[in-house]
Formats: structure tokens, C-alpha cells, sequence
């Protein structure tokens, strides 16, 4: 009788085990390079997060005066008002930023870098927005 309670303990933890390794909806993952030439972010997360990110990417387009948005799928080099350009891949639950710091300022490339540190907010879930 006891061996088969311990059968069924060890059977339900094995189970409980299991399932919980099968739920990742908050994998995130994100990478930052920082050279001398080039800023770049990669990051990956949970598809539910990919309308925040947009969100503060738009919103930081919006203050540069540019009309066209982020979408979920994106790929394409921006370039704003200012000249500041920069390169971004979009898509469910993932995105990727390249600044290249010889094209542009170094405010421009402290505003872009700026605009990452509020996608990293949001991906830590820290924004109160």
C-alpha cells in the first residue's frame, strides 16, 4: 500500500514537472551590442508583448514627426525628419534594432538608445503606462 502511494506521489510530480516546462509565456530574451561603429538590440518575447513594443516605437516615431508606423511585420531602414536613421525587423515576438553610429549624431544615437531602454522597460514589465 505504501509503495503504491509513493508510485502515485511520484507519478503526480512527474506530471506537475511536465506541464509546468511545457508553459513559456514569459520567455524573454533580449540582447544588447554596443560598439564603437554600431548599436544593436535583439530581442525575442511573448507574442502578447509585441503591441506594447510597437506602442513605444511609434510613440517615439510620432515625436520625430513620422507619419508611417511600426506594424507586427516590419523590415525596413527608417529615416526621420532629422536625419537619423536606423534599421528595424519586426515581428510577433521578435524585433531587432541597428544604429549605425557613423551616419548619425551621437544625440541621435543616445535618443534611439533611449527608445530601446523603454522597449527593455516594457519587456521587464515595468512600464506604468
Amino acid at each position: 500500500m505504501q509503495k503504491r502511494n509513493l508510485l502515485y506521489a511520484a507519478l503526480i510530480l512527474a506530471i506537475t514537472v511536465a506541464l509546468s516546462s511545457c508553459f513559456h509565456d514569459h520567455d524573454i530574451a533580449v540582447h544588447v551590442n554596443d560598439d564603437e561603429d554600431v548599436y544593436r538590440l535583439r530581442a525575442s518575447f511573448d507574442e502578447d508583448l509585441t503591441s506594447d513594443v510597437q506602442r513605444v516605437i511609434n510613440r517615439h516615431l510620432n515625436r520625430h514627426h513620422y507619419t508611417s508606423m511600426v506594424h507586427v511585420f516590419t523590415d525596413k531602414e527608417i529615416r526621420l525628419d532629422d536625419g537619423t536613421s536606423f534599421y528595424i525587423k519586426t515581428g510577433p515576438g521578435r524585433l531587432k534594432i541597428k544604429i549605425d553610429k557613423d551616419e548619425n549624431t551621437e544625440e541621435a544615437c543616445e535618443d534611439l538608445r533611449e527608445m530601446c531602454e523603454e522597449i527593455k522597460i516594457v519587456l521587464a514589465g515595468e512600464d506604468d503606462r
